[in-house]
């Protein structure tokens, strides 16, 4: 439609009273057109919504008939319980959450509750948390109508499991929870657990230290099933007393054992020493019981490990004397890791002399003490070694270097830790220690993967330059550079690295973050613009433990 005001639209023009009247007058049809055109709409708009409403009454009426002829009606119950088997968490045991199967499954339909109820294999491994008791109100009753009714689902759940053998990890509360420190809640748990225990097949037990010695020593339920125990214990109280042997583990075929230092004392752990093939003696607190000696004399009877990780207490200035013990041979054994509590030089390198070792691939070493001579001799007969971590606190600068010099050529991952200074200085030079690497290509030639957990005293010049020589080789093993560095950025190395990126080298430089400028209008608020390369400059606190 044509106006003469056409060159006026769209801008801020004010028109006269002569125009005005102009313009309404040319209105009136269109307006008229308007309406008609909005009633129009209307009656097809009611039309629309009629044939719709009839639609979804024919949808529906389709869809539930095809719903009787669904493919999934027709599955046999085998496959449907198989199907829903493959729902349960793979990695832990299952939890009492309805998020998550089996409880999940049978909140779907009658028909998949009923299946799900009657399929053991759904209901043969649990997580049980003990509840935690308010103690600013020790008497609340909503504390124990919880006990009660976690108690229950305990037993019913463990109940639908038929004669599955059961995994189990149990969570209990920390000493100190209860006003009058009387375990009785958590030995309640115990009491439920234990009634199936002629089933058990896997547990774990978090709980005080107490109560993990009484349960062990005074129950002498059967386990003929059990295959493998992992307890971890709360806490650092002091035993009163002496304890006698783990009666309940009597007669267990047990292959895998994981147990704090603190009560691990071979006498009392009626095991069959030679068919364990996983180790694992840790915690917070080792006693001194736990020599180099005492452990040789362990590990000896236990011939078919694949894994071990052990921590040891050798008292400074006391030597294994070498002659008493034969080379212990571990002809199985993949992957071994020590954690040297006290001193190191010479018994842990005694210990490891002793050893041998044929099929190891990875080994992990800790320490505190810098004592620790070079571990050539020891490494040069690991002919498979494919993973080596060490702890630089237990190294001198001119040792460290040394078995650097003696690393296997088959290493093919380098992983160097920092434990005692995750996020401060440290006396260990990295840069001639990464020089090593860069300018001695004929060392750990298959090297693929390089992390260093605290590169506080490491230059981004050196890590460029160890990259570079080794991205430069003919063709290039290196595949992964991963390295905390605990500071800020000195020198912004990844454009230089960028070409080497995109061809798949995977490269995680993390720095502390950059510090606001003081002059920034941002200064002190929460939603400061942040370093724009912070996706790789962010801070990641480092592994502190193995275990």
């Amino acid at each position: 439609m044509a106006s003469p005001f056409v060159s006026r639209l769209g801008t801020n023009y004010c028109p006269t009273d002569e125009e005005i009247l102009e313009i309404n007058a040319l209105l009136v049809e269109p307006t008229l057109r308007l309406k008609g055109l909005d009633d129009e709409i209307t009656k097809l708009q009611k039309a629309i919504d009629k044939l719709a409403e009839e639609r979804n009454r024919v949808a529906a009426y389709v869809e539930a008939h095809k719903a009787l002829i669904s493919p999934v009606r027709r599955l046999p119950l085998d496959i449907i319980q198989e199907l829903f088997i493959a729902c349960l968490p793979t990695h832990r045991n299952c939890v009492m959450s309805a998020s998550e199967a089996p409880v999940l499954l049978g909140r779907v339909c009658s028909s998949w509750r009923a299946i799900s109820h009657t399929t053991p294999r759904l209901w043969s491994s649990l997580h049980v948390v003990e509840p935690l008791q308010n103690l600013a109100d020790p008497t609340s009753a909503s504390f124990e109508e919880k006990v009660a009714r976690r108690l229950e689902i305990t037993q019913t759940w463990l109940g639908r499991s038929g004669q599955c053998p059961l995994s189990i990890s149990l969570q209990s509360a920390p000493d100190g929870t209860s006003p009058t420190g009387s375990p009785t809640t958590s030995m309640q748990f115990m009491e439920t657990l234990i009634s199936f225990a002629h089933r058990w097949q896997h547990i774990q037990f978090t709980a005080p230290r107490s109560l993990l010695l009484k349960v062990m020593s005074h129950f002498d339920a059967e386990v003929p099933l059990l295959e493998s125990v992992t307890f971890h214990t709360q806490g650092h109280n002091r035993l009163r007393s002496s304890w006698g042997p783990f009666n309940m583990l009597r007669g267990a075929r047990i292959s895998s054992l994981s147990i704090p230092a603190a009560i691990f004392l071979p006498e009392n752990l009626p095991l069959r020493w030679g068919q364990l093939t996983n180790l694992s003696i840790g915690g917070h607190k080792v006693p001194v019981t736990m020599t180099s000696d005492a452990l040789l004399r362990v590990i000896s009877n236990c011939p078919e490990l694949r894994c071990c990780k052990l921590m040891v207490h050798d008292p400074n200035g006391i030597e294994l004397p070498i002659p008493e013990h034969p080379i212990v041979e571990l002809p199985f054994l993949h992957t071994l890791a020590i954690h040297c509590v006290a001193g190191v030089a010479p018994t842990v390198s005694n210990l490891l002399m002793r050893l041998s070792l044929p099929e190891l691939r990875d080994f992990a070493m800790f320490g505190s003490v810098q004592d620790c001579p070079t571990l050539g001799n020891f490494l040069a007969r690991l002919v498979r070694l494919e993973s080596l971590r060490i702890d630089i606190n237990m190294f001198s600068q001119a040792s460290l270097l040394e078995t650097f010099h003696t690393l296997p050529p088959s290493i093919r991952r380098l992983w160097i830790s920092d434990i005692n200074h995750p996020w401060g200085q440290s006396d260990t030079d990295l840069d001639e220690m990464l020089a090593v690497l860069t300018t001695s290509p004929e060392l750990c030639p298959l090297l693929q993967h390089l992390s260093i957990d605290s590169g506080i005293n490491l230059s981004d010049r050196a890590v460029l330059l160890f990259i570079t020589s080794r991205m430069q080789e003919s063709p290039p093993t290196l595949n992964r550079v991963d390295i905390n560095f605990g500071r800020q950025v000195v020198v912004d190395i990844m454009p230089d690295l960028r070409t080497f990126i995109e061809t798949g080298l995977a490269v995680s430089l993390v720095y502390l973050p950059l510090q606001t400028s003081q002059d920034s209008p941002w200064l002190g608020l929460s939603d400061a613009p942040v370093n724009p390369n912070s996706w790789w400059a962010t801070w990641v606190p480092p592994i502190s433990t193995y275990w």
